[in-house]
């Protein structure tokens, strides 16, 4: 419904013929309520063209979203007039002031949006670039005997690492590349294709502590996130505690390369796991092409394991937690890898699109070589979603072409969120197809579950709550959800975790576990509406999300 909405946003990927790599990568986005009205936003991150080439004003667009399934284009007012060639988003409240600003991963210098609607005597746009001043910016790669390569970053994701009440940053890597220093792929005889990321050196990731007074300082290398042997071809990032203490870990998926699992060692450093993890490789040892990775909680019983999107003829990878993070692969025990083998997987989000209590999976497909016909008839540039309904006895029914004609549609899937976008309850998703228009797929329901959502505001936490695990028992089974930002591929999903209640119409008990160590709990809570929780004072009904009807202008 994107068209109808109002979004007239189409991707801009710089594409001329010279196939260059990034080109066929980008393509990001995120929910967000910028405006704190109630109402998710949409974001999407653009490209732009290369240095040499006829200029493209093309800049990220905002979409300020009105109600009754309308969105505005408000990126102008909003101060998004950077022309950057972007890659992804991440959405925090890094600076506590209780509004949210951006962070756009790019080739080249990153961009740091603060946004200034809380500000005292506020005059300009919403957002100011302050990636530079706060030392987020990212700085050129040197490459010896080469000379300069521009820095890649891809997905990011904020967390607060040591639990000191403000939000950290973590930023993938790719390769080390400029478009001066582009190397020639393809088939002997056949036309230039894009390159696999073989062709070019890797880069860490980085990992940026928040000093306060709007400031960063990089641990990278003092954390153990960045040294030897760690250049990972880094795509995808998830955060949630894999081994039961209480820690925020970090899960990166890498493309050609092994894995990472950084398991945090009480906020001091990381630790480097992903071989003894299980998660490194695939189960033939080899390495995968890993693009987007999501933490989730699929079997109902506290564990969180990951979904990791990878190259067609590999499958999605589904690895199962045994609490303390050690994975096993379930993908074709669970049913996930037969439907997914000739796709190419980008974005992959948990959301229960059903609102029956069971994490479901979306995923955004598409190729990267538009001549991928010409070689292997089994496989397709474009690609249309999948989406897996939890069976709710560790397997899955791949139902896409099920749920409707747009769920039919191929296009060259990258980003990809979710999001309640009308405030109806149940819950939707936004995709970038690459160099195309975006796609904005809403859901209708069809059936009678209930659902309750949650919104979390720290006081000893960080003032959203990002890390605070929440824990919902209805029918003696109990659901486990993060506040959390990452996961996917390039995006950010709406941050207030939304829980499905099947035909009950109420939480039997509801428990917050806050990063300070805080513990909020309740008893039974109604069904069909959002409640604040504010760390150590209790619930109540929140004004700024949705009841039952759905949240009216």
């Amino acid at each position: 419904m994107a068209r109808e909405a109002g979004i007239r946003f189409r991707h801009v990927n710089g594409a001329r013929g010279r196939k260059f790599m990034p080109e066929t990568v980008n393509g990001g986005l995120a929910f967000l309520d910028y405006n704190n009205d109630g109402w998710q936003d949409l974001l999407f991150v653009n490209g732009t063209s290369w240095p040499g080439d006829p200029p493209l004003a093309e800049t990220p667009h905002l979409y300020r979203n009105e109600g009754g399934g309308r969105f505005t284009d408000v990126t102008r007012e909003a101060g998004l007039t950077q022309v950057v060639y972007g890659m992804g988003a991440a959405v925090a409240d890094y600076d506590n002031d209780g509004w949210p600003d951006v962070y756009i991963t790019c080739i080249g210098p990153n961009l740091l949006l603060r946004n200034t609607l809380g500000d005292p005597g506020r005059k300009g746009p919403v957002f100011r670039n302050v990636a530079r001043e706060a030392g987020v910016e990212g700085v050129p790669v040197d490459a010896p005997g080469i000379g300069l390569r521009w820095k890649w970053s891809t997905s990011a994701a904020w967390l607060d690492y040591d639990k000191d009440g403000r939000l950290d940053l973590f930023v993938c890597h790719y390769v080390k590349w400029s478009p001066h220093h582009d190397v020639w792929c393809g088939r002997p005889g056949g036309p230039k294709a894009y390159c696999p990321p073989g062709s070019y050196e890797g880069y860490p990731s980085a990992l940026y502590h928040n000093e306060g007074g709007g400031r960063f300082r990089d641990v990278s290398a003092e954390t153990g996130v960045r040294r030897r042997g760690l250049e990972g071809k880094s795509l995808g990032v998830a955060v949630a505690d894999f081994n039961g203490d209480s820690w925020p870990d970090i899960a990166v998926a890498n493309d050609t390369w092994a894995n990472f699992l950084f398991l945090n060692q009480q906020g001091r450093r990381f630790e480097e796991s992903a071989v003894e993890a299980g998660i490194a490789v695939g189960e033939d040892g080899a390495t995968r092409a890993g693009m987007g990775i999501d933490a989730g909680d699929w079997k109902n019983n506290g564990r969180f394991g990951l979904v990791i999107g990878n190259f067609s003829g590999e499958s999605l990878s589904l690895h199962e937690n045994d609490g303390q993070a050690f994975f096993t692969d379930q993908a074709q025990a669970a049913g996930l890898a037969a439907p997914s083998l000739t796709f190419l997987t980008f974005g992959a989000c948990w959301f229960d699109y059903n609102l029956d209590g069971w994490q479901d999976l979306v995923t955004a497909n598409g190729h990267i070589d538009d001549f991928v016909r010409s070689y292997d008839t089994m496989v397709s540039y474009e690609e249309r979603p999948l989406l897996f309904r939890n069976r709710r006895d560790g397997t899955f029914e791949e139902v896409a072409e099920k749920c409707g004609e747009s769920m039919k549609v191929p296009v060259v899937g990258r980003g990809l969120a979710v999001a309640d976008m009308d405030n109806d309850g149940d819950l939707d998703f936004a995709m970038v197809s690459n160099g195309r228009a975006a796609l904005l797929n809403r859901n209708d329901g069809g059936n009678a579950n209930r659902w309750i959502r949650f919104r979390t505001e720290g006081v000893l936490s960080n003032r959203e709550g990002i890390g605070a695990l929440i824990r919902v028992t209805v029918g003696g089974i109990t659901q486990s959800q993060y506040v959390h930002s990452g996961g996917s591929f390039l995006a950010e999903s709406q941050r207030q975790p939304t829980f499905g209640l099947g035909r009950s119409d109420r939480a039997e008990s509801v428990e917050v576990a806050w990063p300070s160590g805080a513990v909020d709990r309740t008893g039974p809570l109604e069904a069909g509406r959002q409640y604040l929780i504010r760390e150590g004072k209790g619930f109540a009904a929140d004004s700024r999300g949705p009841s039952s009807g759905g949240l009216r202008r």
